[in-house]
């Protein structure tokens, strides 16, 4: 979630090469999912256990980050819409999974429940979001 408010306001490193007009976009899309990729590696080595949920989920948002910093933030106007649509869509479900409305936090077994109840349904919306992109 805060990878989205840093693409808000990226690092002024980062704007001034995709600023740069004497640069090609596959060298700015090399440099960003560089930047995007080292951070990543950072935070990962800071951690206590290189084997935990935080060491393997950084290892997925290598593979995934440094695309939608490029979709947000590249000269693809059609893949920016498309991150604009997995971000809303993923901040929706944490939205959902902290409302006392959508979720229910009575008991463990009703919160899992509930919880992946809500993935699911995303996951739906999304893959629907997909397939209407392939029609088009």
């Amino acid at each position: 979630m805060d990878a989205f408010v840093d693409l808000e306001n990226p690092p002024s490193t980062i704007t001034s090469i995709l600023a740069n007009r004497w640069l090609t976009w596959g060298f700015k899309e090399t440099a960003l999912s560089t930047a995007v990729w080292s951070v990543l590696k950072a935070k990962r080595s800071m951690l206590p256990s290189q084997t935990g949920f935080l060491s393997h989920f950084y290892s997925t948002m290598g593979v995934l980050s440094p695309v939608l910093a490029w979709g947000f933030l590249g000269p693809d106007d059609d893949l920016r819409k498309h991150c604009y649509h997995f971000k809303d869509e993923v901040l929706g479900l944490i939205r959902d999974v902290f409302s006392f409305k959508a979720v229910r936090y009575s008991s463990l077994e009703s919160l899992t429940e509930d919880i992946l109840q809500l993935t699911k349904q995303r996951h739906q919306q999304l893959l629907h979001h997909l397939q209407s992109m392939k029609k088009t």
